[in-house]
């Protein structure tokens, strides 16, 4: 027995000596188990983009968006695009809303032009920007030519904005492109001394500027703005106190380490965008900055160390006060010089500092880029050589004239250079043609006033009031009529631009003041000239006023846009009238061929007929009219008459 058991019980431990390696090893897990950890929070996160895209989470931050639906095919600079670089900006800036073509038409001429608010034509816009002075003298010299100037310049954006918007812009097949920038450098988003997280670094800025194509980002900022709001003080983070405690914390005195990072981000930034636009061979003009030198005191003035052997401290208010005593003294360049200096030490940089002009000068030569110095242009036109509120409404805005000149400016550059459409140009000398373009300058009463009281805004609060305490337009002006009352909604009550010229239009209609009504339209029809609604309400008014030879302009613009019967019939009417038969035929029949059966167009081409002795021709017309209309008052006398007269 104790044999068997001992054989039986070896063979068991053979049995399970065999097993046992089986029982003890353990199978690795794929590698797809060991990655999964990290691919579901990748999957997580590319399903919720799908979703906040797919439920339009957030801002639309596209460059391009569609016009209007009554025009289709025309597209513009998304209004919201100023979110993709202001995220917790309230007001965000926009542009002047220039609508193009989406698709290039055959014989298009089209032109951008980039910049800040002083491209925009702050305080006078979206009317009164130089772009809109290059507009109407390219269509006033090539009328037959499609006339395409987009401004896409913003309020409170520098060079690193227009970079990254270039490249769309340059999808856009630009003939030319006219660019002037520099203000902005340190206090515009993203600038060297702005609150921008990563300010002055541009590898950050790039990054996160693509980083913010993602809906999930926004999401995450969102978020996060929202958490930090419930610890804000909000009676602090509201008015001109906040703004004066923002500016003094990134003071930038002169040649500071942030003063030279400022020089360093434009410089670099200027060369990306030039060699950017270089490389798609399209023609560029930029313009040197100017600034208010004579006017605009210091806004905040530092105590520098003496020169050697100085008596007291140089700061920029003591530069200001020696160039004014100079300017006393007669003695004009050393004054110059001074209220340079004094410009130079202001340690709120609000005006581009002498080395920016520097180097948009070298750039511009080292790339045989035109320029156009507008600097000294400006300091050509001014009393002792010297910039002040002649040409400038503050410390770097033009007046209106001075947007004016800078349009005829650029306007001089691109022909020298032969940047101009590829077409056969109307005989006008270019004094006329810059004479006709100011006269008839799309910029009414209502703008008039509208440009004051966002400069007296502006004026109002910091840097212009230096303790602070901003002050309300209601009580910097006094509200005089409708017109001012308007102007007041529009600036303090963001009312919309283009409804309060439709309600003053209204008002000076009523009030049979054709030229207030006159003025408002062609305002309207300035800012949006695609729009036939507006040529035809104002068309109808003067119309009904027998105010033909004023109707007649607006008819012109109408039918370039546009022919169709309502305004060929009366632009063949007027002509008529005017004892014109030749050319109230022309458009007599083309009014024919959009609609036959108008018993007042085929009487109107009887007349036309009868003054050119046609008579069997007028007899057929007026038997079509009769068939239209047998009653048409005049018709059958006038049929017997040509029927006696055949």
């Amino acid at each position: 027995m104790k044999k068997n058991y001992k054989k039986n019980q070896q063979i068991n431990e053979k049995k399970n000596a065999g097993t046992l390696p089986k029982e003890t090893t353990t199978k690795k897990p794929p590698k797809w188990f060991y990655a999964v950890p990290f691919l579901l929070p990748v999957v997580l996160i590319i399903l919720l983009e799908f979703s906040l895209r797919l439920f339009h989470y957030g801002k639309n931050v596209e460059q391009w968006i569609p016009y209007h639906p009554d025009l289709p095919g025309k597209i513009v600079l998304n209004t919201e695009i100023a979110y993709k670089y202001f995220f917790t900006t309230k007001g965000i800036p926009s542009s002047i809303f220039d609508p193009f073509d989406a698709v290039k038409k055959t014989g298009t001429f089209r032109v951008f032009v980039l910049g800040e608010s002083s491209a925009a034509g702050f305080p006078f816009e979206p009317t009164g920007s130089y772009s809109r002075y290059i507009r109407d003298r390219l269509q006033l010299v090539y009328p037959k030519q499609n006339i395409e100037v987009v401004n896409v310049s913003m309020a409170a954006i520098n060079s690193i904005v227009i970079k990254d918007m270039l490249p769309e812009i340059l999808k856009q097949l630009p003939d030319l492109i006219l660019l002037y920038v520099g203000h902005n450098e340190y206090y515009g988003v993203f600038g060297a001394a702005s609150q921008s997280l990563f300010a002055g670094n541009t590898k950050m800025i790039s990054l996160m500027l693509y980083m913010n194509k993602f809906k999930t980002v926004e999401l995450i900022r969102n978020s996060m703005n929202e958490i930090s709001s419930w610890f804000k003080d909000k009676e602090k983070d509201s008015g001109g106190t906040l703004m004066a405690r923002m500016a003094k914390n990134n003071l930038v005195p002169y040649q500071s380490a942030l003063y030279k990072a400022g020089i360093n981000q434009f410089e670099n930034t200027l060369t990306d965008i030039i060699q950017m636009i270089k490389e798609q061979d399209v023609p560029l003009i930029m313009g040197t900055l100017t600034s208010n030198l004579k006017d605009q005191p210091p806004f905040i003035s530092l105590n520098e160390p003496a020169p050697q052997g100085g008596e007291e401290n140089e700061s920029a208010d003591y530069y200001f006060q020696k160039a004014k005593d100079a300017l006393q003294n007669e003695n004009t360049i050393e004054a110059k010089k001074l209220f340079i200096k004094a410009k130079e030490l202001d340690a709120l940089r609000f005006r581009a500092p002498e080395e920016m002009n520097d180097i948009i000068k070298k750039l511009s030569s080292k790339n045989n880029i035109p320029l156009v110095d507008f600097e000294t242009a400006f300091s050509n036109l001014s009393k002792d050589n010297i910039v002040g509120n002649n040409l400038l409404v503050d410390h770097l805005h033009p007046t209106l004239h001075g947007y004016q000149i800078f349009g005829k400016l650029f306007y001089e550059a691109m022909e020298k250079n032969n940047f101009l459409p590829n077409a056969s140009p109307q005989n006008i000398t270019d004094t006329a043609q810059d004479s006709l373009v100011i006269k008839n300058f799309p910029f009414s009463r209502l703008d008039s006033t509208i440009s004051f009281y966002r400069l007296t805004s502006l004026k109002g609060d910091f840097p212009f009031v230096r303790d602070g305490n901003k002050k309300k337009l209601l009580d910097l002006v006094r509200l005089k009529d409708y017109n001012d009352s308007l102007a007041y909604k529009v600036v303090a009550e963001n009312f919309y631009w283009e409804l309060a010229h439709k309600k003053l239009a209204t008002a000076y209609k009523n009030q049979k003041n054709y030229y207030g009504f006159i003025s408002e339209y062609s305002a309207l029809i300035g800012q949006f000239p695609y729009t036939l609604e507006l040529y035809e309400l104002l068309i109808q008014t003067l119309l009904e006023a027998q105010k033909y030879s004023e109707a007649y302009a607006f008819l012109e613009k109408y039918y370039r846009l546009q022919p169709d019967a309502f305004c060929t019939k009366w632009l063949g009417t007027i002509n008529l009238y005017n004892d014109k038969p030749d050319l109230a035929l022309k458009y007599f029949n083309e009014s024919l061929s959009f609609n036959p059966m108008d018993a007042q167009l085929l009487w109107n081409l009887s007349g036309v007929y009868v003054k050119k002795h046609d008579y069997r021709n007028a007899l057929v017309f007026i038997n079509k009219c009769l068939k239209v209309e047998k009653n048409f008052p005049g018709a059958a006398q006038l049929k017997m008459q040509l029927e006696r007269a055949q």
